[in-house]
C-alpha cells in the first residue's frame, strides 16, 4: 500500500463545504423547474450536468476524500483533487455561461472555493513521494501523445471557427445556439484544458513529477466531464454522442496508462 501523510485540515474543511454546496446546487437544478433561465436546449444541458455531478462526481469526491483520510493513499488523494478540479471547471460554465438565476451565488461559491481548495491541496501535495525515473517509457509517450492530440484538436477546431468569423463574419455555432456574447466553451477549454494538457506533457517529457500529477487531475476530470457531455447530448443532440464517446475513450485510455505509471512511482512513506 502506498501511503501519504495528509494533515491539511483546511483542504478537508473546504472540500466538505464544497460537497454541501454542490449537493444543494444539483438538487435545486434537478427539481426546480424554473431555476435555469436559458433556452430549452441549454436548460436540458444544465439538468443533465446536475445529474452526472450528483450521482457520479460527488460520490467519487466523497469516497476518495474519506479513503485518503483513513488509508493515507496518495493515489486516492489524486482522485480527490481531480474531483475538486472537476467542480472548478464544471461550475465555471454555470458562472460564466448560464443566464443569471437564483442559484448564481451558490454556483459562484463552488467555483471560487474550488480554486481556493486546489491551492491549499497542491501546496500540501507530497510530491516527493513520486520518484520518477529519468528514462521515458512507452506508456509515457502514449500518454503525452494523447494529450498533445487532444490539445491540437481543440486548438484547431476553436481557431478555425474564430478565424472564420475574423475573415468571413460567420459566428461559431456554439455562440448562435447559446445566445452568448462570446464563446465560453472556447475560453474555458483553452485556459483550463489545453493549457494543462500541454504543461503536463512538457513536464512528463522533462521527467518532472508534477507532470504526472497535473496530467492525472486533468484527465480524470476530463473522463467525468465527457460523461456530462455524452448524457447531455443524448437528450439534446444525439448526433454528437459518438464524438464525446470517442474523446472520452481516448481520455480514459490515457488515464489508465498514466495510472499504471503512477503505481510504479508512488513511494511508501
Amino acid at each position: 500500500m502506498k501511503h501519504v501523510k495528509h494533515d491539511n485540515k483546511m483542504t478537508i474543511i473546504l472540500t466538505s463545504i464544497l460537497i454541501t454546496l454542490t449537493f444543494i446546487a444539483t438538487l435545486g437544478g434537478i427539481f426546480m423547474n424554473d431555476l435555469y433561465q436559458d433556452n430549452a436546449q441549454f436548460i436540458q444541458v444544465w439538468k443533465s450536468n446536475d445529474l452526472i455531478t450528483l450521482f457520479i462526481a460527488l460520490p467519487v469526491l466523497i469516497g476518495s476524500m474519506l479513503y485518503t483520510i483513513k488509508k493515507k493513499s496518495t493515489f486516492s488523494l489524486l482522485i480527490w483533487y481531480s474531483m475538486i478540479w472537476f467542480l472548478c471547471y464544471n461550475y465555471a460554465f454555470y458562472v460564466f455561461g448560464a443566464s443569471f438565476n437564483a442559484f448564481y451565488l451558490i454556483h459562484l461559491s463552488i467555483y471560487t472555493l474550488s480554486i481556493l481548495t486546489m491551492i491549499f491541496a497542491l501546496l500540501h501535495f507530497p510530491i516527493k513521494n513520486l520518484l520518477i525515473s529519468k528514462k521515458k517509457s512507452v506508456l509515457d509517450f502514449i500518454v503525452v501523445g494523447i494529450l498533445v492530440f487532444l490539445s491540437v484538436g481543440l486548438l484547431s477546431i476553436y481557431s478555425i471557427q474564430s478565424l472564420n468569423f475574423a475573415f468571413n463574419g460567420v459566428l461559431p455555432a456554439i455562440i448562435t445556439n447559446s445566445g452568448h456574447v462570446t464563446s465560453v466553451v472556447f475560453s474555458l477549454d483553452i485556459s483550463m484544458v489545453v493549457l494543462f494538457f500541454i504543461l503536463a506533457s512538457v513536464l512528463i517529457l522533462k521527467r518532472n513529477s508534477w507532470g504526472y500529477v497535473i496530467a492525472f487531475i486533468a484527465l480524470l476530470k476530463g473522463v467525468v466531464y465527457m460523461m456530462v457531455l455524452t448524457y447531455a447530448s443524448m437528450n439534446t443532440n444525439p448526433a454528437e454522442v459518438p464524438i464525446w464517446v470517442f474523446l472520452g475513450f481516448l481520455t480514459l485510455v490515457s488515464l489508465v496508462f498514466l495510472s499504471v505509471q503512477l503505481k510504479k512511482v508512488i513511494q511508501t512513506t
